[in-house]
């Protein structure tokens, strides 16, 4: 088979989401091979548990070590994605296992230069394993997306972190991001007006957004990490250069007097996404769903919101519901936000307003129903 290159890259590209398939295909000849290489090396995803068993990240290895050694593939990589799962209990432990794969790692990501995004999930909170060792000499002029988790000392308060002095040196010189995603970082970022000009969303612990929201286009933000949110916090998060217009708290346990103080602050917000703390908060004198009933006048205080997200919330009754209750809450809570427009209930059934006539129509009904 003598087909152009162009027309190899087009059939190949196919296989994109299938790695493995593309694999096999570059085994067949050299000039296979040239071509589904560039593919399988344009998104790197590399996922791989860590038992205590058997620390050692051996795939995440072998792919720096390929890296290295092929310099013609490097020019190839936009997306690189790394995850590791530890073991909680143990995570001291792994730091002489895994700081000689970061070291490697650090070589590759500074010969990375057209990378696009970089996602790295380590599992390794807790361990003596500084965030400096990563990043330290690795400038990316192209990265429009970055996202950390799983290294630092986590919650634990640690006066002057050398790792907050390391992330907010990489963001600084990072000046292309357009989505941060900080999920273990719990303190803030001193960072210069200037930083993160082109950041539009932003996920990461209050604290963190806190110091990064104000002065910037944030209009996408996602808080994790923390249930509590002081009035001085929801204060700075409103600061931003442009309106919060996705907030998503689905995972952190919100309660209705919260989601108020947090209007109070993001009137803005259109899209929302929520996980309630149903069982201390709302009116014990209903059962089943139409407890949620009692957010009416907490949506009200959202005079922009088209679009309640309660899939996150655990599911009540066992995830048993009625059409009928569902779209009873979904006329009350209009009445009390007209710019509703769709609400998706934690029986992950989504419900759109429709029609001249104003009727809510369920766009993917619930498997299981009660009369």
């Amino acid at each position: 088979m003598d087909l152009p290159t162009e027309t190899l890259f087009a059939i190949f590209e196919h296989l994109q989401p299938r790695p493995g398939e593309l694999a096999q295909v570059a085994r067949v000849c050299h000039k296979f091979r040239a071509v589904a290489e560039r593919i399988l090396y344009a998104h790197i995803f590399i996922q791989e548990a860590l038992p205590r068993s058997s620390p050692f990240p051996h795939r995440a290895h072998r792919c720096c070590e390929t890296l290295l050694a092929r310099a013609d593939l490097r020019d190839v990589v936009r997306r690189l994605t790394v995850r590791w799962q530890t073991d909680p209990s143990a995570r001291d432990q792994y730091e002489p296992y895994v700081q000689p794969v970061l070291l490697v790692l650090n070589r590759v990501l500074r010969v990375l230069p057209l990378l696009d995004a970089l996602d790295l999930a380590l599992g390794l909170v807790g361990a003596p394993v500084p965030i400096h060792t990563l990043l330290h000499g690795a400038r990316f002029p192209a990265l429009r997306l970055f996202a950390l988790y799983g290294i630092g000392p986590g919650s634990i308060p640690v006066k002057d972190c050398p790792d907050t002095r390391a992330l907010q040196q990489f963001l600084a010189a990072t000046r292309t991001l357009e989505h941060l995603v900080l999920g273990d970082h719990h303190t803030a970022l001193a960072l210069a007006p200037g930083d993160l000009a082109h950041l539009a969303a932003f996920k990461g612990t209050v604290t963190a957004a806190a110091s990064i929201v104000p002065g910037r286009s944030v209009h996408h933000l996602a808080l994790v990490g923390q249930d509590q949110f002081p009035p001085r916090v929801l204060a700075e998060l409103a600061r931003g250069s442009a309106p919060v217009r996705t907030l998503d708290l689905s995972a952190v346990s919100v309660t209705p007097n919260t989601l108020k103080d947090i209007s109070h602050h993001l009137p803005g917000v259109e899209h929302l996404r929520i996980r309630f703390a149903l069982r201390h908060t709302l009116h014990h004198s209903f059962t089943g769903i139409s407890i949620l009933a009692g957010l009416a006048p907490v949506l009200g205080a959202f005079p922009r919101l088209r679009l309640l997200d309660l899939s996150a919330t655990p599911a009540l009754n066992g995830g048993l519901s009625s059409a009928l209750e569902e779209t009873s809450l979904c006329q009350t809570w209009g009445r009390s936000c007209p710019s509703l427009r769709a609400v998706v209930f934690p029986s992950k059934t989504e419900w759109t307003l429709s029609g001249p006539e104003h009727i809510w129509v369920s766009t993917s009904p619930p498997p299981y129903t009660r009369s």
